[in-house]
């Protein structure tokens, strides 16, 4: 199945073809507790600055195709980071957001070219460079972001 995504910020186009993506997993991907309007309402009540919560913002809107199916692979991250950050009240939505979207732009080629050029500024506003070793003592955490991390392996190709 062909997996395409655009840089948003220099509209290069990278695309892959990878038989590791299925039904299930776009299926998965496509299946949201969160709305728009959520994702923005705690985006907009997160501490941080203008700068931040509009990159988070532009992140949340991030797409891939999948075949024919488009996901709105920044909305399911989110979704997932706002998920533990409520299983999780003591580690920093920053910490988590920084562990979750760094695996994904490391590790996954279409993701780096999709999210890269928001992710790197905004982890760099959040400071989570310097605190993420530190704040990842809670094994629990550590855990449940691999779990998360593995539910995008199908994308690796």
């Amino acid at each position: 199945m062909k997996v395409s995504g655009k840089n948003s910020e220099s509209s290069e186009e990278f695309s892959q073809e990878t038989s590791t993506v299925n039904d299930t997993f776009i299926e998965s991907m496509d299946v949201f507790d969160m709305t728009e309007e959520k994702a923005q309402k705690i985006i907009e009540g997160l501490d941080i600055s203008a700068d931040a919560k509009s990159l988070l913002l532009t992140f949340s809107k991030a797409t891939i195709r999948v075949g024919s199916q488009i996901i709105k692979i920044g909305r399911k991250i989110l979704e997932f980071v706002s998920q533990l950050f409520l299983d999780y009240p003591s580690a920093s939505f920053g910490m988590i957001f920084g562990a979750i979207a760094g695996f994904l732009v490391a590790s996954i080629p279409i993701l780096g070219v999709v999210l890269g050029p928001i992710f790197t500024p905004l982890a760099i506003l959040l400071g989570l460079v310097s605190g993420l070793s530190q704040d990842f003592k809670d094994k629990a955490l550590a855990r449940r972001v691999a779990e998360i991390n593995a539910k995008f392996n199908p994308l690796k190709g």
